[in-house]
């Protein structure tokens, strides 16, 4: 079944800086910060919310389609996903920018200090809608006419989309989010976000879950809770030894509900399914280096809640 991935394209750059930010802070001179950190590594990676997501379902042996847009340094990246990964795409590639890129510095004691640049991102409507036999949909964090008109193309197109606002609310206003809710299939959301959308919007779980079939609301390391009809049903998570790298598990968390879906499973089993191949990526360094063999899969699956997949 193929699945269109529309959202974010981006590269990651991570890098670490081996004093404390908090003592080149000058309490005085804050309105006129000038500082330079020289970090001691930089790790380049590949990031992006639609590009995370359709790298986690072909893990598991989905067949997605990617959409949206990349700048003058994206090629390398497309080829990565075309040849090396198989992925296919419908992405729009413009010379005049850079692709979307984060710059995420961490100090010895854990802060962060991160800048993001959207760079191509902002013009991802202009990728054009995948062709072909299109079945099923996510669409994902990306610029704000992007997923509005992803949204409203699926919906007149009868393609059921699984519809992930994640850190893009914070582009719409409270008005506007009911409107593409309706539009929506099944929802997914943390729990930050849940509160995000409930401040500007005034939706609740309860009043999102009468709107679509399915609202699944996700909480780190405490697991999940599925909104379904007049049930509310708490998914316990997939704890794993190592589990250092959380960078990217919402995403492969939302790979494994699109695999599910095109399954068929029943709710509760998409949902520990996605649970599971969450707990390989926070194994594993870079949201698109985890790895793992159908049968592990199904192993883990099996050890955590002591049924067969």
């Amino acid at each position: 079944m193929s699945v269109m991935i529309s959202g974010s394209i981006a590269y990651d750059n991570i890098l670490h800086y081996s004093g404390r930010f908090s003592d080149q802070f000058v309490a005085e001179s804050l309105d006129h910060i000038n500082l330079t950190f020289v970090t001691d590594s930089m790790i380049r990676n590949y990031g992006g919310c639609a590009a995370n997501i359709a790298y986690g379902l072909k893990m598991l042996g989905g067949d997605p389609i990617l959409t949206g847009a990349v700048g003058t340094d994206g090629s390398e990246y497309l080829w990565r996903l075309e040849e090396m990964l198989g992925i296919k795409t419908s992405v729009a590639k413009f010379n005049d920018c850079f692709t979307a890129q984060c710059f995420v510095t961490t100090d010895q004691t854990g802060a962060q200090l991160a800048t993001f640049n959207p760079g191509a991102m902002l013009r991802s409507h202009e990728a054009p809608f995948p062709e072909g036999d299109i079945e099923l949909a996510i669409v994902a964090p990306d610029c704000k006419r992007a997923m509005v008109e992803r949204m409203n193309a699926c919906a007149k197109k009868g393609i059921p989309v699984l519809f992930d606002i994640g850190q893009g609310v914070s582009q719409f206003e409270g008005s506007e989010i009911p409107a593409l809710v309706e539009k929506a299939t099944w929802m997914a959301a943390s729990t930050y976000e849940m509160d995000l959308i409930a401040r500007k919007s005034g939706l609740t779980a309860a009043d999102i879950v009468k709107r679509v079939k399915a609202l699944v609301v996700t909480d780190g390391e405490k697991g999940a809770v599925l909104y379904e009809g007049d049930r509310q049903v708490h998914i316990p998570a997939c704890h794993v030894e190592n589990a250092l790298y959380p960078v990217g598990a919402g995403d492969a968390f939302r790979a494994g509900l699109i695999f599910g879906l095109t399954k068929g499973w029943d709710w509760v089993k998409i949902v520990r399914a996605a649970c599971v191949t969450a707990s390989f990526k926070v194994q594993s360094p870079g949201a698109q280096n985890f790895k793992f063999t159908a049968e592990e899969f199904a192993a883990r699956y099996e050890a955590t809640y002591g049924e067969a997949l």
